[in-house]
């Protein structure tokens, strides 16, 4: 007997008693922890309980899952066809570009609300809504996750809301962003009567805010934006009122145990399900179980408790693949996401400055080998730091391969040599003689990391360098990281629908650019990405950056992860997705 099936069975009494009961939750609320099979009623894990329901206090991927059947925003990604598509916009905005001396230094994007869109009590949403959100960001008295957004939403300039029409608005977004469109359409819209019912914001003007010296000298003359952070940072606004425009409302929070949404009555969107997949919602009920250990979700999925579920572990996801019981219920998926997991290096290290000593790393570092036996065949290699699905990926860069002789090759011809016979290669840098060992750190208790090292480690031995793995506590190799005092270092970063700025991390001034990588010519594509408004050109440039960094290997690539789901063969239309969430549950469909 497996080790995952013994402790399956030791939380077989607890799982049953806490989930097998399949009483109709609209009957009974104390009673409803699941839904009977005929029922278009999902129950869906969550990784952990949510800390937050407001879209503007929290950016976990947890939460969002959730609020997104609430709030909805101008414009969205569709996850299925990785589509921008109107939401609450009436259609995708129209763009004007702002000029000076035949240079665009702004973009305008006229919106109009869809005129059936409206909040929960029946009014309409409006372009004072929107106005609302931005200055609740905005406000600089509120921290904590709000003022992440408050750095990203900074891009707009200036909003202004129609004098005839109150669901037509402009915003512009200056100086010139390249993702302009995607931050000014692209976050939840909160109803103001909700948020803000004493009306503590609505004699502020949302361009002064947006103005970073007025809005500075607002906080310390207006008391309002003071009382008005205190408020909105309260439970009462996390977890009680949560109000969106979206299909969904909150029917109960009970921590640790369950979340319930339910479907509004005769919600405004429906009609609009047929042409935009994004307003598709058909379950009545969505049921989100916290359940961090993922052995009581297989026990649920074993006695068909659960329908829907993702971040198995890989070994237990071979396992239910292997279970009759399982697989003639559940449709077990591999869907590969944006999150690309790599070994950074750094560039500036005088033994790591040479590209050519980079590409024989590269070649050293058996991907097929860590995909087999560490990944389980569960991810798939990379050649870009771009995404293979995203339109402007270089998908004809072919990962780097196993090759030690071409490694050996590489390192001689960048002057390292064995020249003590001692089984590591070596070279005179500053006078003096170097050998060829490199500290590879990562988190202790790591245990894909630690695996992934030693796989490197022996590859590496073969052609003369040393790999010293060193274990350490996360936050002291961050530090290492961040103050560019390591050698190598596992790490990730995730992409997203919207194009990939790669200011941060590989522009040599990018506040994020840990790896002491560019050079003049990469730094001119990544500014010229950023300022270009033909998307032809910007999607070209993409791919000689993309060209160039294969070349030079700033990184090692590891692999793009593929997550491990389960859903319940009952619904239709369960699809997987690259983005985050994996899946939608408001589109399952109960099959008839």
């Amino acid at each position: 007997m497996t080790r995952i099936f013994r402790y399956s069975l030791l939380l077989i009494f607890f799982t049953l008693s806490l989930f097998s009961c399949r009483t109709d939750p609209a009957k009974s609320k104390t009673d409803s922890v699941s839904a009977v099979a005929t029922e278009a009623v999902i129950t869906s894990r969550l990784r952990a309980d949510p800390t937050s329901l407001n879209p503007m206090m929290t950016y976990q991927g947890i939460d969002l899952k959730v609020l997104n059947n609430m709030f909805q925003t101008m414009i969205e990604y569709d996850p299925y066809d990785l589509k921008l598509k109107p939401i609450l916009a009436k259609a995708m905005p129209t763009v004007s570009y702002i000029k000076e001396d035949g240079k665009v230094v702004g973009t305008k994007y006229d919106y109009e609300i869809k005129p059936e869109a409206q909040w929960e009590n029946g009014q309409p949403v409006l372009a004072s809504d929107y106005a609302f959100t931005l200055k609740a960001v905005m406000n600089p008295k509120m921290g904590g996750p709000t003022a992440l957004y408050r750095s990203i939403l900074q891009a707009i300039s200036n909003v202004t809301i129609d004098s005839e029409n109150p669901k037509k608005f402009s915003v512009t977004v200056s100086p010139y962003n390249f993702r302009g469109e995607y931050y000014a359409g692209g976050f939840q819209i909160l109803p103001e009567y909700v948020y803000d019912p004493k009306g503590l914001l609505r004699n502020i003007e949302v361009n002064d805010l947006l103005n970073p010296e007025k809005a500075k000298a607002l906080a310390n003359s207006v008391t309002e934006l003071q009382t008005y952070a205190s408020e909105f940072n309260t439970p009462e606004y996390s977890r009680e009122k949560i109000s969106g425009s979206g299909p969904y409302k909150l029917n109960e929070w009970i921590t640790d145990q369950r979340i319930i949404l339910e479907k509004k009555k005769d919600w405004w969107g429906n009609a609009y399900a047929k042409k935009n997949g994004m307003f598709e919602a058909y379950p009545r009920q969505i049921i989100y179980r916290p359940i961090p250990d993922a052995t009581p979700a297989m026990a649920m999925l074993q006695n068909g408790t659960l329908d829907a579920t993702y971040q198995l572990p890989n070994a237990m996801f071979l396992e239910l693949k292997n279970d009759p019981n399982v697989t003639k219920n559940y449709n077990l998926l591999n869907p590969t996401n944006l999150l690309i997991s790599y070994v950074g290096i750094n560039n500036n290290n005088p033994k790591l400055n040479d590209k050519r000593v980079r590409q024989a790393l590269a070649y050293l570092l058996d991907i097929d080998e860590v995909i087999k036996s560490v990944k389980q065949g569960m991810a798939s290699k990379l050649g870009s730091v771009i995404p293979s699905d995203l339109p402007y990926a270089a998908n004809h860069l072919k990962p780097y391969d196993l090759n030690i002789e071409k490694a050996s090759q590489l390192l001689t011809e960048a002057g390292w040599e064995d020249t003590n016979n001692n089984g590591t290669v070596d070279k005179i840098i500053d006078g003096k003689l170097t050998e060829m060992k490199l500290e590879y750190i990562f988190s202790a208790g790591s245990e894909v990391s630690s695996d992934i090292a030693v796989i490197f480690k022996n590859a590496a031995k073969k052609a003369g360098v040393e790999i010293n793995v060193q274990p350490g506590e996360r936050g002291e190799n961050t530090k290492k990281v961040r103050s560019k005092k390591f050698e190598l270092a596992p790490a990730a970063f995730g992409a997203d629908l919207s194009y990939y700025d790669l200011f941060d991390y590989w522009h040599t001034t990018g506040p994020r650019n840990y790896f002491g990588y560019g050079t003049a010519e990469t730094d001119k594509i990544i500014e010229e990405i950023r300022s270009t408004t033909d998307e032809t050109r910007r999607n070209q440039l993409y791919k000689e950056i993309q060209e160039i960094m294969h070349e030079d290997m700033p990184i090692l690539f590891l692999y793009r992860t593929q997550d491990c789901v389960a859903i319940h063969k009952r619904f239709d239309n369960a699809k997987t997705s690259i983005a985050s969430p994996v899946y939608t549950e408001r589109r399952f469909i109960l099959k008839e």
